[in-house]
């Protein structure tokens, strides 16, 4: 039985206000149950809903924006704006670019990664001033000053879902306002349409591209890169969009990788090297980037967090299942593949995989931001989108 007021015990500081950030922190308040002191870091006030941004436009929705400030005080959580430029485990203390330093007894790192342009002259989704790019180029297809958009994955790496939705997206938008005659391909290194998602998946992400006369540009051998040399068929469009290219965050007395300096972590996000150091989410070095995966990557760490302070928990350690829902203007599919329980011969079902139905699949975050949130005649997810569910195995990783 837990002790009604337990003693706290240490003092967690959290880096970062995104998804892996937020997760971290709500993991830990339920979790640990009073044992520790929580602080959130952030270099910016405001999370945003990122993945709602694809759809902002197209008008299908928009990206919500919570204050950080707020969700910090309603965890019973310290909040300090500032960007962590160095960190010295020995000394248990992370200090920041203006100056300030914090110590800690545990530190999780959640800054994100750095967002990279890949390709001079296209739309880099998901930079500043992209989404007005985005919607100038729907006007000018729409108007017939443009007849061609490309739409090109940087790697086989990352999180490519969203160029994917983009694409379906601006070929629905043209179909809606009667535009014909608008070629749009999709280039990318990948063997198959979004081949992370499994066979089931996969197949039907072809069949979309396939009904919005998407042409699909994939790569016989699976293993080069696009941007290496885009193909002539992208080349020749007169759009391209792409998505931004990731790097790690480079914070003094934090090792990286070798290629592109992202954090070296075990299965319980415990950094190489560095005692009472942990890293989570697009800042770790799991080759897949996306919101669901870092939410499972919090919660991995603040499971062996808490159960350090002595929480009654034995900690699972991180062991990917994808979630995916992509948006594509139509109608929903929900696809199960590699679902306990599912039925192999019934791909499709008519109800979405998890609950509340939110793009970020985070076992704490989305209950949370769903509550504060309008609820109001929630019945199911909107019209749509594909909802995906999939173990990751060595198979279904890329590279």
């Amino acid at each position: 039985m837990t002790e009604a007021n337990p003693p706290r015990t240490g003092r967690v500081v959290i880096v970062g206000g995104g998804v892996a950030g937020l997760e971290a922190l709500l993991a830990l308040r339920a979790l640990a149950n009073g044992r520790v002191d929580l602080t959130l870091v952030s270099g910016n006030e405001l999370f945003v809903d990122r993945p709602m941004t694809v759809a902002e436009p197209f008008g299908l929705g928009s990206a919500a924006r919570h204050s950080l400030p707020e969700l910090a005080g309603e965890c019973g959580a310290e909040f300090v704006r500032g960007a962590v430029a160095a960190v010295d485990a020995a000394e248990h203390r992370v200090s920041c670019d203006d100056g300030l330093a914090l110590s800690f007894d545990t530190l999780i790192l959640a800054p994100g990664a750095r967002a990279t342009t890949p390709l001079p002259g296209a739309i880099t989704f998901g930079v500043e001033g992209s989404g007005e790019a985005m919607r100038e180029m729907l006007t000018r297809l729409r108007e017939g000053e443009a007849r061609s958009a490309a739409f090109v994955a940087p790697s086989m790496t990352g999180w490519l879902l969203p160029l994917y939705e983009l694409a379906l997206m601006t070929s629905r938008d043209l179909a809606r306002n009667h535009v014909d005659g608008v070629h749009l391909s999709l280039v990318t290194s990948e063997t198959r349409p979004l081949a992370v998602f499994g066979d089931e998946g996969s197949e039907a992400v072809a069949r979309l591209l396939e009904e919005a006369g998407i042409e699909f540009i994939g790569a016989a051998g699976g293993t080069q890169e696009v941007m290496v040399g885009v193909s002539g068929e992208a080349r020749a469009g007169d759009y391209l969009v792409t998505l931004p290219v990731l790097r790690g965050p480079e914070i003094v007395g934090v090792p990286g990788t070798e290629d592109q300096n992202f954090i070296p972590v075990d299965e319980y996000g415990r950094v190489e090297g560095l005692a009472d150091v942990h890293a989570a989410g697009d800042a770790v070095n799991f080759p897949v980037k996306q919101g669901g995966l870092a939410a499972q990557q919090a919660d991995s760490v603040a499971e062996y967090v808490a159960a350090r302070y002595g929480a009654s928990i034995d900690p699972t350690p991180f062991r990917p299942s994808l979630r995916g829902m992509l948006f594509t203007g139509e109608d929903p599919l929900y696809m199960r593949s590699g679902v306990a329980g599912a039925d192999p011969d019934v791909p499709d079902a008519w109800y979405p995989l998890w609950w509340p139905p939110t793009k970020v699949a985070g076992r704490y975050l989305a209950p949370y931001l769903f509550e504060r949130g309008d609820g109001d005649g929630v019945g199911g997810p909107p019209a749509g989108f594909i909802d995906v569910d999939i173990p990751l195995a060595a198979i279904t990783l890329p590279g």
